[in-house]
């Protein structure tokens, strides 16, 4: 069967969920969607991931860097020998993958297990998963030629801290409205 797109066509389609993440980060709501029965919102499936790893010894942190502050996140994380950390993959990519677009970032720092920072920076990168974020952001932040870089560090204590500053937004909501579209959708 031929695959169908969409929009614009961004290159390899993104690999399938493995089966222990969709065991674990698929969860349909109690009231199906009428248009798409098979929804599974992120949100249900990060409460019921974070149940399931609450008190974990095991976590990865990130930080965002950009010019004027720094994004960072956390979650716990299954250790890398276990069978479900794709799961943790999968869950930390959506999520920074989410924070790049909420705050913008130059580059990627990751702290935590070996495996699962290895995993990541592979999908950060140019031919990864995420390299239309890879590709892009440098475009949104103003430095088109430089490339955006994805470091693994030896501890937490390494990444930079959280700093977000205030930004300030137009004011005059007369009815024109400006947005741009990336060709992500």
């Amino acid at each position: 069967m031929a695959r169908v797109h969409v929009g614009a066509v961004h290159g390899a389609p993104d690999p399938p969920m493995t089966a222990s993440a969709m065991k674990l980060l698929l969860t349909r709501p109690k009231v199906p969607a009428p248009l798409d029965p098979n929804f599974s919102p992120v949100a249900l499936g990060k409460k019921k991931y974070m149940k399931m790893l609450a008190g974990s010894p095991f976590k990865l942190e990130w930080a965002l860097p950009r010019s004027d502050g720094c994004g960072r996140g956390e979650l716990p994380v299954f250790a890398d020998s276990h069978a479900d950390v794709s799961a943790s993959v999968h869950l930390a990519g959506v999520l920074i993958q989410q924070m790049i677009w909420q705050r913008s970032a130059s580059e990627l720092l990751l702290a935590g297990p070996p495996g699962i920072c290895a995993a990541l920076e592979k999908a950060f990168s140019p031919e990864g998963k995420y390299a239309f974020e890879v590709k892009t952001m440098p475009k949104v932040c103003g430095t088109p030629g430089k490339p955006f870089p994805v470091r693994i560090v030896a501890s937490a204590k390494d990444l930079p801290p959280s700093k977000d500053t205030k930004q300030v937004c137009g004011k005059d909501a007369s009815g024109c409205r400006l947005a741009f579209d990336l060709g992500k959708s």
